[in-house]
């Protein structure tokens, strides 16, 4: 579907409404978890993460008899996971008290379970993990991180529950791609389109580029694998999926979003 330049300068992205789309096209950034086929195309994998980053000593497990890891290596790894697993259980188990209280399931409705660092919650609504790692950045760091990995029940990341439950947990929305895609042709579609060129930077090498879509108060950043979406501002999960649900719609308007399939 072709749309004219004149229909997107005058229409302001804060307040632009794409027209239908072919069915084909993903329109939406969130649909029904990867175990329900797609006999079309291959489905978008979407995940709403949050993470937070420490020094390793400061974790509940961690001793005075303890030394810091001085590199990469799956004995460091072992280590943090096991002097974090406290965090873990803590954050987790708040998790498990919070979502019976909200959403009001019933104990043979969801699992919960929690080991070696990392926690998972299964609901019928949405799968939830939470684990720690040590950081690829610093050895001596941890990396605590949340993330809704499968949604059961699209119509959940609307609701002010889920809200309520995450949104001070989880800061970005990160989208796979089923293949890769080629990022010269996406960077030369987005410059053809002043609208939305003006919000584009990206590598001289073509690997990745970004939109700061100022009047969504939305960074995005895109690479051959993946793209990511976080508000500029302050952490707001409501906000975050509504404005992240319309730059994707206009991402797949203008020609974008529909070759990510």
């Amino acid at each position: 579907m072709e749309i004219s330049r004149r229909f997107l300068v005058e229409s302001p992205l804060s307040t632009f409404h794409p027209p239908l789309l072919p069915l084909s096209f993903p329109s939406s950034l969130f649909t029904i978890d990867a175990e329900t086929p797609d006999c079309n195309s291959p489905a978008l994998q979407s995940r709403i993460v949050g993470m937070v980053e420490g020094r390793v000593r400061r974790l509940k497990g961690y001793q005075k008899s303890h030394h810091l890891p001085d590199g990469h290596h799956a004995a460091a790894q072992a280590f943090v996971r096991k002097v974090g697993h406290e965090n873990v259980k803590e954050l987790i188990d708040q998790f498990y008290t919070d979502i019976r209280s909200l959403f009001g399931y019933k104990r043979r409705t969801f699992d919960y379970t929690c080991e070696d660092g990392f926690g998972c919650i299964k609901t019928p609504d949405f799968d939830l993990q939470v684990r720690i790692d040590q950081s690829p950045e610093d050895p001596k760091n941890y990396q605590l991180t949340t993330a809704i990995v499968a949604l059961h029940n699209p119509e959940i990341v609307g609701d002010e529950r889920f809200h309520a439950c995450f949104t001070h947990h989880c800061e970005t929305l990160i989208v796979e791609f089923p293949g890769s895609i080629n990022i010269d042709e996406k960077i030369d579609a987005i410059e053809d389109i002043d609208e939305i060129a003006q919000y584009l930077t990206y590598e001289p090498d073509g690997s990745s580029f970004e939109l700061r879509l100022i009047p969504l108060d939305l960074e995005i950043k895109v690479s051959e694998s993946e793209m990511t979406f976080q508000l500029l501002t302050l952490r707001n999960l409501d906000k975050l999926i509504e404005h992240s649900q319309k730059a994707f719609e206009i991402l797949t308007a203008v020609g974008l979003g529909a070759s990510l399939s």
